[in-house]
């Protein structure tokens, strides 16, 4: 495959992930932009705007909507991304098992990782914080790849800087250090000196994220946020160590059944496993495989879709290497026979894949995106699709912003207790709470401490006087109670809302409040 064809079809990949720029932004990515705005006016997240994820992502958006204050801006980003891992792996797989190893595995991630197979066509998987996991992952495993003299620090410095980064974004993240040092051992580049480079780079990033939350005093609003309602939000999926056993050894086996990617990378890991005697380097893509389904298991059994987003560019590589090797095998023992057999696997390959991921959704929600931004149908219509029934819909949150905005004035605050935070950035306006989504309120997060619970929430309502209070019919349910139901069943928070606003007529998912004219 010449490189002008390769570089042909992978510029064809990322332009089919062009008319994603349309979407809306998903139900998490509202709630990272918020916390981004409102670390652009000055605000410290955990402190300020309450939220589970660690920090990186959250800067991360404050930069995104400081470049394009449009939903559009996280389809871009995570486009841009795609296109820089696509290039990483590359790279990564030509220094480990040569050009066609590198070529098939870039083109295998730009093919079967693109969101649009997904549900409510990708919204929920762009733009998260794996995503972002994923592209400093890869970069990493180029530095290790590349570190050859064990004079030249600075790659493992640099690897461990990438490693870095991704624990910021999750914490879970930190697996794939010792991945890394695996790495290292089997090709024979590990010393105390390289093991102190690699972990000088990685404390970097987490040694600023320390000193922010350190200098702002919120070290403890830090843990709070993203290590223990993390380990509590986790631990509600699994009845005890077996069952965490049991999910991290089937659900790579449940994800080859429906995602293709997995599927090929799975095969190539066995295709690796079987080549590693002679060449232990062949386990470095099924080390990185393994360290994402640790980091994966850690985050619970729910199997959200954006949690196995991280483990794409490690699969693609083993796909992409697996094959390689492949190809070498039959060329070297298959003599004449060597086309028609590959032919015939590649045949077989290409029907699995196709029977495993969903094609023609993927064409079709493609030109569904195509024919809005060429103006085709209207913008009701476009958002309609994005609807997830269980507790997020885009037309709503547009409509509820619509509503915010005609309702109260710049300065004054108002209040979205669910999970449609996107209200707020369309509509320009700042919660009345640190809590602007209601779950962590739900499960009683910390509800015996001051300024959490329904009371922290109470408190704060009370201080702000919110122009206007919406609460979300169908959210969380049958996980947890929906957020009006909720909100109206805690007797303080229901008899504050009643003594001092009126039911308003406003958009069908929300029960919303207006402020009763004079003194509250």
């Amino acid at each position: 495959m010449t490189t002008r064809l390769c570089l042909a079809l992978a510029g064809l990949l990322l332009l089919v992930r062009l008319p994603s720029l349309a979407q809306p932004m998903g139900a998490d990515q509202g709630l990272y932009a918020y916390v981004g705005e409102r670390i652009l006016v000055g605000d410290v997240p955990y402190r300020d705007a309450w939220d589970q994820k660690p920090p990186a992502i959250h800067f991360t958006y404050a930069l995104l909507r400081v470049l394009w204050k449009s939903d559009a801006v996280v389809a871009a980003a995570d486009l841009v991304v795609a296109g820089g891992v696509g290039w990483l792996l590359f790279v990564l797989g030509d220094a480990l098992g040569g050009r066609a190893a590198g070529t098939v595995s870039a083109l295998l991630f730009l093919l079967l990782s693109n969101p649009a197979f997904t549900r409510v066509g990708g919204v929920r998987l762009r733009g998260q914080a794996e995503t972002f996991v994923a592209l400093a992952i890869t970069a990493a495993f180029v530095q290790l790849a590349r570190h050859r003299d064990r004079s030249a620090s600075g790659r493992l410095f640099a690897a461990g800087l990438m490693l870095g980064v991704a624990c910021v974004f999750k914490y879970n993240t930190a697996v794939y250090a010792a991945a890394a040092v695996a790495v290292l051992w089997i090709r024979d580049r590990l010393s105390l000196r390289d093991f102190v480079q690699l972990c000088a780079g990685c404390a970097i990033p987490v040694a600023v994220m320390i000193a922010y939350f350190g200098a702002t005093g919120t070290l403890t609003a830090l843990y709070d946020a993203t290590i223990a309602y993390n380990v509590q939000y986790s631990g509600e999926t699994y009845a005890g160590p077996a069952d965490a056993l049991r999910y991290l050894l089937t659900f790579p086996i449940e994800r080859a059944r429906v995602d293709a990617l997995w599927t090929v990378g799975g095969a190539g890991c066995l295709m690796l496993l079987a080549g590693a005697v002679s060449r232990q380097d062949r386990l470095i893509p099924v080390l990185w495989v393994g360290a994402a389904c640790l980091s994966v298991a850690s985050n619970g059994s729910r199997g959200l879709p954006q949690y196995f987003v991280q483990a794409n560019p490690a699969l693609a590589l083993a796909a992409g290497w697996g094959a390689a090797i492949g190809w070498e095998t039959l060329r070297a023992r298959g003599g004449t026979f060597a086309r028609p057999i590959a032919f015939a696997l590649l045949t077989l390959v290409a029907v699995g894949v196709w029977r495993v991921n969903q094609f023609p959704k993927l064409v079709e929600q493609t030109l569904f995106d195509t024919r809005y931004a060429l103006g085709r149908m209207s913008a009701d219509e476009h958002l309609s699709r994005y609807s997830d029934e269980r507790k997020y819909s885009p037309l709503e949150a547009v409509r509820l912003a619509e509503f915010l905005r005609a309702h109260s004035a710049d300065s004054e605050r108002v209040y979205v207790f669910g999970f449609s935070c996107a209200a707020y950035v369309d509509a320009g306006r700042a919660s009345a709470s640190r809590f602007f989504w209601s779950r962590p309120v739900i499960v009683g997060f910390n509800q015996d401490r001051p300024g959490y619970g329904p009371a922290g929430v109470l408190a704060e309502l009370t201080r702000w006087n919110p122009a206007v209070v919406a609460l979300q019919r169908k959210d969380w349910a049958p996980d947890v109670t929906d957020s009006a139901e909720f909100f109206m069943g805690t007797a303080a928070l229901a008899s504050w809302l009643r003594s001092n606003y009126e039911p308003s007529r406003g958009p069908a998912a929300f029960d919303v409040w207006t402020r009763k004219a004079g003194p509250s």
